[in-house]
């Protein structure tokens, strides 16, 4: 079907986009760091792309338990050339475990402008979860400056890869997860989608409780609510696309989890489209070698 074509085309890589307007490093690779404990903050420094309105924010995280995190939009001092003034209101979320692109609305979005020099600030809580930079072997790196705080003063700098996203305001659409999963060796695997659902936006759909270090199929296509029981499958997802990913050993649990992002073309036959997603993983140790996800919709507006 002509959308789902149109998905397999652009999701490697970030399209013109109303809604994501500046992002740094945005790819699938993570270095092997963590950040945190007892408390760590760091900001990202960046240039304003447009005199714009910021309305939320990402950066790739994750590999620990459930954590509440901020982001907020800060002014460069011209005297030390630190995060200054706070910009707007932060915006605060509770941490996934899965790594991937995850983040914040702002409370109050932040008025930015064209040229002038800001600090992504992103107040970390909890134990070590995963640093936003992306891994150090990726040959597209960009060197982004970067200050560390242990939340009484700026102490540390370096020029990184860092990840993050910023997203001007937008109608987003919703979300909805439906169905049942099947176990595996670390239980029931689980499905989740961080970002807003819009068209030229990206979306990150993530696997988590998973098997660690085997083949894991992410299933794109329209949703199946009451699902087709197959016997050692249960099907909430109509196989259109099938994206094959091996999955990477997460800890805090010690689990295999996966993520994808996807890009979605600034094209209005989406409006109104059922994105639907389910994960399988061919796990040893689950019944008939096989386990697999509940499923989640996306709505576009």
């Amino acid at each position: 079907m002509r959308p789902l074509l149109l998905l397999v085309l652009c999701a490697a890589g970030v399209l013109p986009a109303q809604q994501l307007i500046q992002a740094a490093n945005d790819n699938p690779s993570y270095g092997n760091y963590a950040v945190g404990w007892p408390s760590s903050v760091i900001a990202f420094r960046f240039t304003a792309a447009a005199t714009t309105t910021l309305a939320a924010a990402q950066v790739f995280t994750g590999n620990q338990t459930p954590a509440n995190h901020t982001l907020e939009i800060r002014t460069r001092s011209t005297v030390t050339g630190l995060p200054d003034a706070l910009v707007g209101q932060a915006g605060a979320w509770t941490t996934v475990h899965a790594r991937c692109w995850q983040g914040a609305v702002f409370a109050q979005p932040a008025a930015v402008q064209a040229g002038q020099d800001y600090f992504l600030v992103w107040r970390v809580q909890g134990m070590f979860p995963q640093h936003s930079v992306s891994a150090d072997a990726e040959p597209a790196n960009v060197p982004v400056e970067v200050r560390y705080s242990d939340g009484n003063s700026w102490h540390a700098m370096g020029m990184v890869p860092g990840k993050f996203r910023l997203f001007t305001p937008s109608t987003s659409g919703t979300l909805q997860s439906y169905g049942a999963g099947k176990p595996g060796q670390y239980g029931v695997p689980t499905i989740g989608v961080t970002g807003w659902p819009a068209v030229a936006s990206p979306i990150d759909v993530w696997l988590d409780d998973a098997a660690r270090n085997v083949l894991a199929v992410l299933v794109l296509g329209l949703p199946i609510p009451g699902g087709v029981p197959l016997g050692w499958v249960d099907v909430y997802v109509t196989p259109e696309i099938l994206l094959p990913f091996v999955t990477k050993s997460h800890t805090s649990p010690f689990v295999g989890g996966a993520t994808h992002s996807l890009f979605v073309p600034d094209d209005p036959i989406w409006l109104g489209f059922p994105l639907s997603f389910q994960w399988g993983v061919f796990d040893p140790l689950a019944a008939d070698g096989f386990s697999h996800t509940a499923a989640v919709t996306a709505w576009y507006p």
